[in-house]
């Protein structure tokens, strides 16, 4: 594989993207067999959770009222803390 060959474009957020992670799961991890997921939260006040193999975007966390600056998985990949502008830290279940 080329090293310079997009595999996807990820696109949905309204707004800017504030900040992206991995989880801390699939090949070549403590968990190969989770799901692998990156999540991009959003000044459009949500967080995308996206489908690594296939470039889609399987879940829209909605619950902040302002821009999301912050995301963080549990180290088992089953959870995902969301701090926000809104003074908020949601926990979400990703499982």
């Amino acid at each position: 594989m080329n090293s310079d060959q997009c595999i996807h474009d990820l696109q949905g957020h309204a707004k800017e993207i504030y900040t992206i992670k991995w989880s801390p799961t699939g090949p070549g991890t403590a968990y190969p067999n989770a799901h692998l997921w990156l999540a991009s939260a959003s000044f459009d006040s949500t967080v995308r959770l996206w489908d690594v193999k296939t470039g889609t975007c399987r879940q829209t966390l909605q619950r902040h009222t302002e821009p999301v600056y912050s995301v963080a998985f549990s180290p088992d990949g089953r959870f995902l803390a969301t701090g926000s502008f809104d003074q908020c830290v949601h926990i979400w279940n990703v499982d």
